[in-house]
């Protein structure tokens, strides 16, 4: 919409000039709407500075994130193992790590803000992320030097992503794993992205699917969102079995191989193998055999090869960035990106 000079005729069709009718007006909207854009900016680090309070929940959340390869006692040395390892585990903590009443530190902090000392802007946008999960993204447009368009994966919906220099480096048809939070008609970055090459993408589809199939057991009408909302570590343990070396490709087979096994879930039963799509996984019976542990929500995890999760190596499958910054080169492992800073232009 072109800008209305002051001294012009309101084009509410008043009579009166601009500046004297809908013109404040605008200009108290705009300012509103550009709070609400900056407010991830603040509003992340007051987030993670309030994670204290959930301290007694950290060693069970560290071990699921990590898949047993990490317990409480090596978070010191983390980021040595794992590149800013400690931010890409609470950012997930603060999003996904539920209590056993099914809440996240998110969800808390939203119901009792106090002490977080949240502006107007902080307090609305903090509204809008209580679902927010650590998932995948197929990305089906990049507008270089504006952003990107993104699909869920798991999901048909379309979110236009603001980050003017990851526009410059993620190519179409790519897949991040991260955590989108909104605000106003915009999303953003938050802590990690993973970004994967599209040729990873049937291989993450089965590994959803074989545990949407092992959730199915205990929820049969339970679907991809419902996997989200309860098993986003799982992407991480994907993208810590990322190759990093060429004659390291087998390893996400494996993976999935390793997963099918622990929660005895066969290749018919989510429709690989078969006629049926990646997409479409099968609806579960009641009475269906129960993993090989007995567990359902409480899956057996995963101990993917612990010697080959530790360091970063060059590969050709993954690479992550940070936002507003230079490109990490591509490796195999999820270097986690700080927390973005809202610029509102590329400089």
């Amino acid at each position: 919409m072109p800008s209305i000079g002051r001294n012009e005729p309101c084009p509410c069709g008043s009579g009166k000039k601009y500046k004297n009718c809908h013109g404040p007006i605008d200009a108290e909207q705009a300012t509103a709407q550009r709070k609400i854009k900056q407010a991830p900016d603040t509003l992340l680090p007051k987030l993670m500075d309030a994670l204290d309070r959930f301290g007694l929940e950290l060693p069970a959340a560290l071990n699921r994130f990590w898949n047993g390869s990490y317990h409480v006692q090596d978070i010191k040395e983390l980021d040595q193992h794992e590149d800013r390892g400690s931010e890409r585990f609470l950012t997930w903590f603060a999003f996904d790590a539920q209590n056993e009443a099914g809440q996240t530190p998110v969800q808390r902090l939203t119901a009792d803000p106090e002490g977080l000392a949240l502006t107007d802007a902080e307090t609305q946008v903090l509204s809008h992320w209580s679902r927010v999960r650590l998932q995948p993204y197929e990305v089906v447009a990049v507008r270089k030097g504006h952003g990107l368009q993104v699909r869920t994966l798991f999901g048909d919906e379309l979110l236009d992503l603001e980050d003017h220099k990851a526009a410059k480096r993620v190519e179409l048809g790519e897949v991040l794993i991260t955590h989108l939070v909104p605000a106003g008609d915009t999303q953003y970055v938050a802590g990690a992205a993973a970004q994967l090459t599209p040729d990873t993408i049937a291989q993450l589809h089965e590994f959803a699917a074989v545990h949407l199939q092992d959730m199915r057991r205990s929820q049969p009408d339970a679907t991809y969102a419902d996997l989200i909302q309860s098993r986003s570590h799982i992407f991480n343990h994907f993208v810590m079995a990322l190759p990093r070396e060429q004659q390291e490709a087998g390893k996400l087979d494996e993976l999935v191989a390793m997963t099918r096994a622990a929660l005895n879930v066969t290749a018919e039963q989510i429709g690989f193998g078969s006629a049926e799509t990646e997409r479409s996984v099968p609806a579960v019976a009641s009475g269906a055999p129960a993993a090989a542990d007995g567990s359902s929500d409480d899956v057996a995890e995963i101990d993917a090869d612990n010697d080959a999760n530790v360091g970063t190596g060059v590969g050709d499958t993954t690479q992550t960035f940070e936002t507003g910054g230079l490109p990490h080169p591509k490796t195999s492992r999820a270097e986690a990106s700080s927390v973005p800073q809202y610029q509102g232009q590329d400089d």
